[in-house]
């Protein structure tokens, strides 16, 4: 076979599979990304090149038959995205944030059915960032009772909340910052036709760009498939792709202009693809390759491993389940207390002049889109007493 039927053939076989992880971390020792950072004359600290050289985070996907079964795995990308949810029914996610010395899980995210799960070591955390959790821990204290479920997660129990109520807060939310009477507007969506054109047009990119070679067979590996692409062109092609696409999405933020790819390097990059037993096992690739001026001895090797071998991750049991209406009640009441004081303990508005403001312009409208505010919430605001310059200084908060 070719190296690119070697590859199809791979990437193919994971779809037999029930359950697929993929561990994403730095394939190097603390020394070697001190070592690095020597080299290309950005010091890294020992503590934070202890830090990344540990972590790993591993993505999981599971269903109870092959995942080439699965609506959003077998439909393809032109399709992918009009299956929605109901085809993905008993699909499990699951994201976990770990180290690779001793296993220990700092994070752990899991999405079953129309749950979703948490649990966080906050202690472990803050002992990693060189921090202390007292202070933290102790504001919790001062919580009311109904913050509980928060307490549970610092204190690294499980805790879970119903996605659908999540998603109903969130467009009320939503709707409430349009204003009130305000009709909700509907999801974007993509003339199948627009999407097919992206599909055709991303398979185009690669083609013209990415070349494959059979590297030949490793102690770890029965295949090694280098594939390989000019970064400057092939990044220019894959924004002609999304651009085509985006304009076609309302409400859709301003892409960069061509112009703005001088900081892409203008020379071939490569990433390794291990082949074990059929299937793809690992990609690798060194990020030595985007450094102008370095020492050519010194590697970063970026991981992503592919495993087939574990099991499903269920529902863990015991979590405390957020009571997503008592919370909101909760902070609404504390932001309540805290307005009557005389301070906001959510957003500094200090400076900002709350009366009359001049009545945005279409042209700024237009440029608060791109910012990724809409119409609607911008009239909102400036109804309110905030001016264009108020508004696109929120910006990143509200976005």
């Amino acid at each position: 076979m070719t190296a690119g039927q070697k590859l199809d053939k791979a990437f193919d076989k994971l779809g037999d599979a029930k359950t697929v992880t993929v561990d994403l971390s730095l394939d190097a020792s603390s020394s070697q990304l001190v070592a690095f950072g020597e080299a290309i004359d950005e010091p890294i600290e020992k503590q934070a090149a202890d830090l990344l050289s540990d972590l790993k985070l591993s993505v999981s996907v599971g269903y109870d038959k092959p995942l080439k079964d699965v609506g959003g795995f077998k439909s393809g990308c032109a399709a992918g995205g009009s299956g929605g949810s109901a085809q993905n029914q008993g699909v499990t996610l699951g994201y976990a944030l770990n180290s690779k010395k001793d296993g220990k899980t700092y994070a752990d995210f899991r999405l079953v059915g129309d749950k979703a799960y948490l649990k966080v070591d906050v202690r472990g955390i803050a002992q990693l960032a060189g921090e202390d959790s007292a202070e933290f821990e102790s504001g919790l204290d001062q919580l009311p009772p109904g913050a509980a479920p928060l307490k549970d997660l610092v204190g690294g129990k499980w805790v879970s909340v119903d996605v659908a109520k999540l998603q109903e807060l969130s467009r009320q939310a939503a709707d409430g910052a349009a204003g009130k009477g305000t009709a909700p507007k509907p999801s974007p969506s993509l003339d199948p036709s627009v999407l097919n054109g992206f599909c055709d047009s991303l398979s185009d990119a690669l083609s013209d760009n990415v070349t494959l070679e059979d590297k030949g067979k490793t102690a770890d590996a029965d295949d090694v498939i280098r594939v390989s692409a000019p970064a400057r062109p092939l990044v220019e092609a894959l924004y002609k792709s999304f651009a085509g696409v985006a304009k076609n999405i309302p409400g859709s933020p301003g892409l960069p202009t061509e112009g703005d790819f001088s900081d892409v390097p203008d020379r071939k990059l490569s990433a390794d693809v291990q082949i074990k037993d059929g299937r793809p096992q690992a990609v690798t690739f060194d990020f030595a390759q985007l450094v102008e001026k370095s020492d050519w001895s010194a590697h970063l090797p970026l991981r992503v491993g592919i495993s087939t071998n574990g099991t499903t991750q269920g529902a863990p049991t015991g979590a405390t389940e957020i009571d997503l209406g008592q919370l909101q009640e909760m902070f609404a009441s504390m932001a309540d207390e805290g307005f009557e004081d005389g301070t906001d303990p959510d957003t500094d508005l200090s400076g900002i002049d709350l009366g009359q403001a001049a009545p945005l312009t279409d042209a700024q409208y237009a440029e608060l889109g791109k910012l990724g505010i809409d119409r609607s919430v911008a009239e909102s605001m400036n109804h309110s007493g905030l001016s264009f310059e108020e508004i696109k200084e929120l910006a990143p908060e509200l976005t």
